[in-house]
């Protein structure tokens, strides 16, 4: 219980960092329900995620473990399904130009969207994952 509350929060301030600092990461109607997406994105990690890579394991075991991201993504849109008032939509992507390198500016489309997004989500939960395993947080 006290791991399922700890992700719980976890999860919570990712969404809640994603909302803020993505611009594809829509919160529609109030903050109670990112507190649901947290929850049910919480529930689907803890449960159904472990059942997804036990049955893919084998598509998992070929692709050397790129699959994982496959049903990180699948978990992350499943929680935007269920969720009605949390919401990925498309980007522009601005651009961006230094001395050596060019990106044009780009409209990101919805399945990338829910990469980027599950991605951000990801990497920002595994920081705070650590950040509350070390041994100066306890």
């Amino acid at each position: 219980m006290k791991s399922l509350l700890k992700s719980f929060f976890i999860n919570l301030l990712a969404f809640i960092f994603a909302w803020q600092y993505l611009p594809s990461v829509e919160l529609v109607g109030k903050f109670e329900q990112i507190l649901l997406a947290a929850g049910v994105l919480t529930l689907l990690d803890k449960f159904l995620k472990p059942i997804l890579k036990i049955l893919l394991l084998p598509i998992n075991f070929l692709t050397f473990g790129l699959f994982s991201w496959v049903i990180t993504v699948l978990v992350f849109y499943l929680t935007t399904e269920i969720i009605q008032g949390f919401v990925v939509h498309d980007f522009l992507f601005p651009g961006f130009t230094s001395d050596f390198l060019i990106i044009p500016e780009t409209n990101v489309v919805s399945p990338l969207t829910y990469v980027i997004s599950a991605l951000f989500v990801v990497i920002f939960t595994k920081i705070l994952n650590w950040v509350f395993k070390s041994k100066v947080i306890k």
